[in-house]
């Protein structure tokens, strides 16, 4: 893929799953048109030596009609969270739910459902687009998008909330925004703990190579710090640490950093919004592709 093909992916990426997620699961009236159903999450591995190289000539297909990973060990087991959509006469009632799989012999299973208290009087706010961590003092917390507004459309303000799990299953809502622009929306957050902070970054969906950069001490309240930039890519993926670095894969490229101020470029990629996590002594990605 080369990288024209690669900004094609990732508009279709950017504009066509907000508008879904909005419509609050209901079955898309057009299946020939791009949106979710037509993307699949690639599962690649690499050695986790120096600066995590991949090569994503090597993808296997892992989840069908899937979007927006994210990878993270949960009881021994890698488990990757993911945007679902499937069409399938016996799948449609789970079209547009965060959805999980785990790992299992070089295996992904076939995909669940997460559970999660959101209002239903709030259809519209329903959680979409999910990160999830694991917390120091135990259970997991889900980073996601929402919707402000009901209409789909570029004035459709996003802002970024949160959700905690005992299991990393059953999610309960927790109250208020992570981070919230009072100018623009944001969307597609990655988040990670290190050197004893929260950092949370995002994409500049309208300026390619520009991020939304925050920090937080308790995981919860964000304070808002300078935009990242890095051209030749998105900021668009996921964050992993290795050896006191961390190191953002994201769409294009893969970034290093010992302090989120300074960034070295680690390798280029064809990959596009990737999930990344170290497990059992490999770099595991998983990326989205049509």
């Amino acid at each position: 893929m080369n990288f024209i093909r690669l900004c094609t992916l990732l508009l279709v990426l950017l504009f066509t799953v907000p508008k879904v997620a909005i419509a609050d699961h209901k079955y898309p009236r057009n299946l020939s048109a791009n949106g979710p159903w037509k993307t699949n999450l690639q599962y690649m591995t690499g050695t986790a030596r120096s600066d995590l190289l991949i090569n994503d000539r090597g993808r296997k297909l892992a989840v069908d009609q899937a979007g927006v990973p994210t990878l993270i060990e949960i009881d021994g087991v890698l488990r990757a969270y993911f945007q679902w959509a499937p069409t399938g006469d016996d799948t449609i009632q789970f079209f547009d739910h965060i959805g999980y799989s785990d790992l299992s012999n070089g295996r992904w299973s076939e995909p669940q459902i997460i559970t999660i208290d959101h209002d239903q009087r709030q259809r519209h706010k329903y959680p979409f687009d999910p990160t999830v961590v694991a917390l120091t003092e135990g259970g997991y917390r889900l980073y996601f998008t929402q919707n402000e507004t009901r209409r789909a459309g570029p004035n459709n303000k996003m802002t970024l909330g949160s959700a905690f799990s005992e299991d990393g299953v059953n999610f309960v809502m927790e109250p208020g925004d992570r981070l919230k622009l009072e100018d623009t929306k944001i969307n597609d957050c990655a988040v990670i703990f290190f050197n004893g902070l929260w950092h949370l970054i995002a994409p500049n969906h309208d300026k390619m190579g520009e991020g939304y950069y925050a920090t937080s001490q308790d995981g919860l309240s964000f304070e808002r710090q300078d935009d990242l930039f890095m051209s030749g890519g998105a900021w668009l993926g996921n964050m992993v640490e290795h050896r006191g670095a961390v190191y953002f894969f994201g769409t294009g490229f893969t970034l290093k950093t010992r302090d989120f101020k300074t960034w070295q470029r680690a390798q280029r990629s064809r990959m596009a919004d990737p999930g990344v996590a170290i497990f059992d002594g490999k770099v595991h990605v998983l990326a989205v592709g049509m």
